[in-house]
């Protein structure tokens, strides 16, 4: 198994971001949050596999990614070549150049990180108006350790960390209760490492993706319900 300390994790997670029900409701809900507010540029944070940035790209925004992987920097360049790509260390520097954007979207990044207060300030300090934030709430199980989360948030200490910032909570909201709740809780009670393995560190096959598949339509019912272990905050400058 890879060891969540490796820059380049991320890099394998292809799949996982593609089909895996969670990284997929979590890009219609950051669309859903997105589409109302006026900008023109925008950054993705630990931009992983580029699928906001290319549905972004799309819209006619001009977009940017960093991540801590060279690797995943490398495959992104190749499939977004008229974006912006930079190797960051989130924890320790800002984009290259000072550069500064409309939005800066910084999804499930501050989890991942040694010093997630000095990530936070690097975020807002690249932002011009809007930063959204997405992270894990509720218990740290098993799975999540190894993928490298180090801590999960409750949110009032990242709205009170952005005041300090000089940005206002716009809007924050639970999601995921009770079904994503509930899966996360039996692929963690139910051979954790297994689970990882085949949904986590592979490529999916048929049955994954049919297993991926139901969940993500299913997990629609988490709409109705304004709590969950998925956190997501917009705030913008004061």
């Amino acid at each position: 198994m890879i060891p969540p300390t490796d820059p380049d994790l991320a890099a394998a997670w292809d799949d996982v971001h593609r089909y895996s029900p969670a990284p997929r409701h979590r890009r219609r809900l950051l669309g859903r949050l997105l589409s109302p507010l006026p900008f023109d540029s925008l950054l993705d944070v630990g931009c992983g596999q580029p699928y906001l940035l290319e549905e972004w790209r799309r819209r006619g925004k001009r977009v940017a990614g960093c991540d801590v992987s060279p690797q995943v920097i490398e495959e992104n360049r190749r499939r977004l070549p008229d974006a912006q790509f930079a190797v960051v260390d989130i924890n320790r520097a800002a984009f290259p150049g000072r550069q500064r954007f409309d939005l800066v979207v910084a999804s499930e990044v501050l989890e991942h990180l040694d010093d997630w207060r000095a990530g936070l300030e690097n975020c807002c300090a690249m932002s011009q108006r809007f930063i959204v934030v997405t992270v894990p709430a509720g218990p740290r199980y098993a799975i999540d350790k190894m993928v490298g989360h180090r801590r999960h948030f409750a949110g009032p200490e990242l709205a009170e960390a952005l005041g300090r910032l000089g940005f206002r909570i716009v809007r924050m909201r639970r999601w995921g209760f009770p079904l994503h709740t509930l899966y996360k809780w039996l692929i963690n009670s139910i051979a954790p490492e297994r689970m990882y393995r085949s949904f986590g560190a592979s490529r999916y096959g048929w049955g994954q993706k049919a297993a991926s598949q139901l969940l993500y339509g299913l997990f629609f019912i988490n709409d109705w319900f304004p709590w969950g272990q998925q956190l997501l905050l917009l705030a913008e400058r004061k």
